[in-house]
């Protein structure tokens, strides 16, 4: 009896694993093409990609070789320089003083600065026409032998104007009156053009510049045997003026100052031009 039911227990188990078996191979069979197709239109997305961004880079160097081909220009630069007689000169005075006392030096440079104000002003020179440009006080140290700490004995105050005489004739008389007044620095001394007169100089300058640029890139296209479209673009490169600046060295004392005024100031402007030819 035992051995009976044991072999139906075999016989259904094996039934049961055939069963089984059958049911995976029919579902691999029904997968497997899907699996395959995809994997092939795996492939083929990859292929087409990998294709894509070949023909994209091939056209892209073909597009950026023709646009150099459209791209037929000249380079140049142009310089254009004008220039005027100055019509005013602008000067620095300074007071210096020393004393025991920041106050004191205060002090004494506030007075003899006043003093050199008013002689300023007895020249003609108005209000508008000076201004403070500097002021300082500095101590003033002591190093005695080594191992001993340094101290103040002292103190330097120097107060600096900024004059601007618009009477060029009178530049020496303006000087020598500061420094009686009591001015003991003349640290320079520019002379030089209104603001807008200088405007209306680097405009004019300018205007020069790209003449300039324009009629080289002319030449070079005629030389070249080509026909010059137009500017493409102009761009400022360079502002330059020049003034004629002297520099002095500290005045002690009041002497006659001749001051010759030079014949003229100047502006340099520079452009970068690129011109389209065919």
């Amino acid at each position: 009896m035992e051995e009976m039911l044991s072999r139906k227990w075999l016989l259904v188990l094996s039934v049961v694993f055939v069963a089984t078996i059958g049911v995976n191979l029919a579902l691999l069979v029904g997968i497997y093409p899907v699996l395959i197709s995809q994997r092939a239109g795996s492939e083929n997305r990859f292929n087409t990609v990998e294709e894509g961004f070949k023909t994209w880079g091939t056209a892209g160097l073909l597009d950026t070789g023709q646009a150099e081909q459209r791209a037929k220009t000249i380079s140049v630069t142009g310089t254009g320089v004008v220039k005027a007689k100055p019509d005013r000169a602008v000067l620095s005075l300074s007071v210096v003083t020393q004393a025991e006392s920041a106050g004191e030096a205060i002090s004494e440079n506030a007075g003899k600065m006043d003093s050199v104000v008013k002689a300023v002003r007895s020249m003609g020179i108005l209000e508008n026409q000076t201004e403070t440009s500097a002021y300082s006080l500095t101590p003033i140290w002591d190093y005695p032998k080594e191992g001993v700490s340094p101290r103040i004995v002292g103190y330097t105050c120097s107060n600096t104007i900024r004059v601007t005489v618009k009477d060029l004739n009178k530049v020496g008389e303006v000087i020598d009156a500061a420094v009686k007044a009591g001015a003991n620095q003349v640290s320079s001394l520019q002379f030089t053009i209104s603001d807008e007169a200088m405007r209306q100089l680097g405009l004019n300058a300018l205007s020069l510049a790209v003449k300039d640029a324009s009629s080289k890139a002319s030449t070079i296209a005629a030389a070249a045997g080509v026909t010059l479209v137009g500017p493409v673009s102009i761009s400022l490169s360079g502002y330059s003026p020049y003034f004629r600046s002297y520099a002095f060295e500290s005045v002690m004392g009041s002497v006659a100052t001749p001051i010759i005024s030079p014949e003229e100031v100047s502006v340099t402007v520079s452009v970068s031009a690129v011109y389209e030819f065919n």
